[in-house]
């Protein structure tokens, strides 16, 4: 290991995804020695010996909690899988989460406390003790001039509502989250309706559903819900209309592929309303409800199909085809959702799509978007958080950011963009030298995923509330520490009060509120079988139930109308102008857990390289027309540059791709040694322009051949 490790280290290592080599070679070097061994097994290093046995947990490596069996030697599990028949995950594991276990042993695992001295990149990465660390913290957030955040990007927890009772003890404090990626229609929806009651997709049920890049075939959601669903397309009739503007996995596998202009998809959602309206295609029942029904017809008309199709690239016939499909096809569901590179859509995009569903009556009717219940016990966090775009910019002071990665990218310019310029404080409280971790200036090291005792409640929009616990699977690394006791002690040096009760204890409250509700099913992995909750016989039970591997799934609740509404009259045209047509456009994309270097296990990253799966971080595609133009062929290395910066990159060439854009992946990195010649302190991401709105999704951008 060096003498030194600077942020310019951290930022290029992490980036080309080979810290590790000089961090901690041994993960690295196994990879080479796997090659060896399988062709020479005598050279193949003995394994642990002791009883095989089995364990049941859930996977925490993102929100959508599926069910995990592992296969264990001696207690240590070598082999993942998924839990067959269960309600939500269907016995499914994505490949990250099939070898989740790898991840306590990343090379970019931290386990003891780190402190970068200086905000520039020459600043020295040095480890710290603990408790100087705790003081230093409590000194920074009670000098603080601006405002101390908690930023949760896992709303819903039991360590949420423990983060928002210590911010309220602070002055100028804020808890402040994200919306879930996942789950913004869901929450546009309950805006527009002005309702707290927490809502869900009814996909089981429906006919159609009408994807506004919504990556619903590549990992979204509950990755073996949706494959059961549409595995039995035959039996259940449902059609995907896929609108995006590059050819991903799920628009290669829908019914239908829409390719619209990026920037436009909000636009071609206003067409499909205009003709909803002028061809009186809505039912007479909605028209009652919506409060400016008049001034919306009047203001509709301005976006007929004959006067978008230029701009959204969609012809009218076709335009229309599709508004007739989800008349027909009833019930239908339209939605948006982030691409985990590509990140949000704005919030005029989202609330234009979302009224696509009060107008076809989708919002309250089985096969439609759903009412559900809270798990009992949990509070809804959509009632009491701030989003992250409502703190003002230049405010935030001190910054704690929780551990929990939801999978998609996180532009380090959506944080600087919020923090006071000079003597801001960042604390990062992760298991990893990530991304984020690497423009922080301590890092707290917290357990990983199955090290300790975490609460699962999904936010993969299901139709009915569930619960699940994850319980360790590997031993938790010595010197790590719980998010839980790192607020404890910041706690204790601010002299404000602090649960004195244990995480498990907390849990146990949990579990007592579902027990009394008397309500939902109980589904235990070992024998895949479901009992009713008033079938147990008490909380103790249900915990000892919980501990053995269970999941807790709440009844479906009756579905009713919503009250009235109001639509938004407020858009136009020039709304969605993106750019000049001559100009490229650099659209980034990626696929959940992939975008950051700390989400997937170095033996996996390996896997998907030498497969060719997936297109790497620093590869870009281009339609074979731009590649003419600027004279670069398959495999070229190529400049792109932005205002944001430059970066080399390697061609693609792909018929899919609509002249003009170059698509761009976040990632998977390249992994190890592999990668020592492609470091680059520059990330696809840093090229990318973070909107004043949060978005990332369009930047204009130059590509020219690289001469070496």
């Amino acid at each position: 290991m060096p003498k030194t490790i600077t942020r310019r280290d951290v930022l290029k290592f992490v980036g080309g995804s080979v810290l590790g080599t000089f961090l901690t070679p041994i993960p690295w070097k196994l990879l080479d020695d796997t090659a060896i061994w399988t062709q020479n097994w005598s050279l193949t290093p003995p394994l642990s010996h002791g009883p095989i046995s089995n364990k049941f947990s859930v996977c925490t490596l993102c929100p959508a909690g599926c069910a995990v069996k592992a296969r264990c030697v001696a207690g240590m599990p070598y082999m993942l899988s998924g839990v067959a028949h269960h309600p939500l995950s269907q016995g499914i594991l994505c490949p990250r989460g099939l070898a989740g276990h790898h991840l306590s042993f990343h090379p970019y695992r931290l386990t003891v406390p780190h402190k970068f001295f200086g905000k520039d990149e020459n600043s020295r990465l040095s480890a710290i003790v603990y408790d100087k660390t705790s003081k230093e913290i409590s000194k920074h957030i009670i000098e603080n001039k601006g405002s101390v955040v908690l930023l949760d990007r896992q709303p819903g927890r039991i360590i949420s509502s423990i983060y928002d009772q210590f911010i309220k003890n602070i002055p100028n404090g804020r808890y402040v989250t994200f919306n879930p990626p996942e789950e913004s229609t869901l929450l546009t929806l309950q805006k527009i309706t002005d309702t707290s009651t927490p809502l869900g997709y009814d996909f089981e049920y429906t006919k159609m559903i009408l994807s506004f890049g919504t990556p619903l075939l590549d990992g979204w959601g509950t990755p073996g819900r949706l494959m059961k669903i549409f595995r039995e397309k035959k039996e259940n009739g449902i059609k995907l209309i896929q609108v995006e503007h590059r050819q991903s996995r799920t628009a290669l596998q829908a019914d239908t592929w829409i390719p619209v202009q990026p920037g436009r998809e909000g636009l071609f959602a206003l067409t499909l309303a205009n003709i909803l309206i002028s061809e009186k295609l809505v039912p007479q029942n909605i028209i009652r409800s919506i409060n400016n029904f008049q001034a919306y017809k009047i203001f509709i008309e301005q976006f007929a199909p004959e006067l978008t199709c230029e701009k959204t690239g969609i012809a009218a016939g076709v335009a229309r085809k599709i508004a007739l499909e989800l008349i027909q096809s009833t019930p239908s569901i339209a939605c948006s959702g982030s691409d985990p590179g590509g990140g949000p859509f704005d919030e005029q995009t989202e609330q234009i799509i979302a009224e696509l569903n009060l107008l076809l009556g989708n919002v309250g009717r089985t096969g439609g978007i759903v009412a559900k219940r809270d798990v009992p016990g949990y509070k809804n966090p959509s009632a009491s958080h701030t989003n992250w775009k409502e703190i003002p910019d230049h405010s935030v002071q001190v910054l704690i950011i929780d551990s929990a990665d939801s999978g998609y990218a996180f532009p380090w310019d959506i944080i600087e963009q919020k923090l006071i310029p000079t003597n801001n404080v960042v604390i990062s409280l992760s298991p990893f030298l990530n991304e984020i971790a690497a423009h922080a200036d301590y890092i707290i090291p917290s357990a990983v995923y199955y090290e300790t005792q975490q609460d699962i409640i999904p936010s993969s929009s299901s139709s009915v509330a569930s619960f699940s616990v994850s319980f360790p699977l590997n031993p938790k690394r010595k010197n790590t520490i719980d998010n839980i006791d790192f607020i404890k002690n910041i706690s204790k040096e601010l002299g404000i009060p602090a649960s004195t009760a244990t995480f498990e204890e907390l849990l146990k409250e949990k579990v007592s509120a579902i027990y009394s509700s008397r309500r939902g099913l109980i589904f235990t992995f070992s024998d895949g079988q479901s009992k009713r909750t008033t079938e147990i016989q008490s909380a103790d039970d249900l915990w000892k139930t919980f501990t053995e591997g269970a999941t807790w799934v709440d009844d479906p609740i009756p579905q009713h109308t919503l009250v009235k509404f109001s639509l938004n009259t407020n858009y136009s045209h020039k709304a969605f102008d993106v750019g000049q047509a001559e100009s490229l456009i650099l659209v980034p994309y990626g696929w959940r857990g992939t975008v950051t270097t700390s989400q997937i296990s170095p033996i996996m990253s390996k896997v998907f390289q030498e497969s060719e799966l997936r297109s790497f971080a620093g590869t870009v595609s281009i339609n074979p027309m731009t590649a003419s133009k600027l004279n670069l062929q398959e495999s070229d290395t190529a400049f792109l540059k932005t205002e944001k910066g430059e970066m080399n990159v390697r061609i693609k060439i792909d018929n899919a791709v609509r002249p003009g854009l170059i698509e761009a992946a976040v990632g998977p990195n390249l992994n190890g040694v592999d990668a020592k010649d492609e470091l680059q302190s520059t990330t696809v991401l840093d090229l990318c322009k973070v909107q004043n709105n949060g978005t990332w999704k369009i930047t204009k951008a130059t590509l020219s051949k690289a001469y070496v």
